[in-house]
């Protein structure tokens, strides 16, 4: 579990009590207006509104002097100095309350990810996947179902079995959530975690692919907007244009 991970249980816990009022599509975007409201109040409190609305109205002064200055060129630049001084400044004040107002929004991202992206087929359909490096062949099998391995161990829903060209089995890996990537732990995942966990040091290759099927919410339009991440942005975006020109957030 990342950093960015930590709220996923209690994510988990509430999701889980709206889904005995709302079906996926409406939790969804109850997730993108509390993602967005959420972020903006954040960015509200953490941001220094007077100072910003005064860097912007004196921005604002110096673009008109300097779209009035009428003489030579070189004459011109402190006007040029004193809107890019002033333009630097608004970017000083707002920076960094951004980037902490987005940390609830990244948690949601990698939290819906995972939990609303994919799901796992019907057996006995086959998934296609790929490992690297290519000289293992891999198989999905859901529990207690597998032409090559044993039954799962109890609690596992479904297990990726890794066979050579002859078919022996060399390694079985459980995997609890449907989650399209799967490889050894890296450097980012102290930031983002796999819910799915990580490829051990012995499992003969470096990364494995699953095309597993990708859960759509909306029954019209494009497939990116039909999945989860078209529908928590449009709430999303919504929610927080609306909040900032309701409350005049600069």
């Amino acid at each position: 579990m990342g950093i960015f991970d930590l709220p996923a249980p209690l994510l988990g816990w509430v999701d889980a009590g709206l889904g005995l009022i709302a079906p996926p599509t409406l939790r969804l975007i109850v997730w993108g207006l509390i993602g967005g409201v959420g972020s903006m109040a954040l960015y509200w409190l953490l941001s220094p509104q007077e100072q910003i609305a005064g860097a912007k109205r004196a921005a604002a002064r110096a673009r008109q002097a300097l779209d009035a200055h009428d003489g030579e060129f070189a004459d011109a630049w402190p006007l040029i100095r004193d809107l890019l001084g002033n333009a630097l400044r608004q970017l000083r004040l707002v920076l960094w309350p951004a980037v902490v107002a987005s940390a609830p929004a990244i948690c949601l991202l990698a939290w819906l990810s995972s939990t609303y992206g994919y799901g796992f087929p019907s057996p006995p359909e086959a998934v296609g996947i790929k490992t690297s490096p290519e000289q293992l062949r891999a198989e999905l099998v859901p529990p207690m179902w597998s032409p090559l391995a044993a039954p799962a161990p109890a609690g596992t829903t479904h297990r990726i079995v890794l066979a050579d060209q002859s078919g022996n089995v060399v390694s079985t890996i459980p995997l609890a959530v449907p989650i399209t990537t799967i490889d050894k732990r890296h450097w980012w995942n102290l930031l983002i975690g796999n819910p799915a966990g990580y490829l051990p040091d012995d499992a003969g290759v470096e990364r494995i692919q699953l095309d597993l099927p990708a859960e759509q919410y909306l029954p019209f339009g494009p497939l990116w907007l039909r999945a989860w991440y078209g529908v928590f942005f449009a709430a999303l975006l919504a929610s927080s244009l609306a909040i900032k020109l309701w409350a005049r957030i600069d």
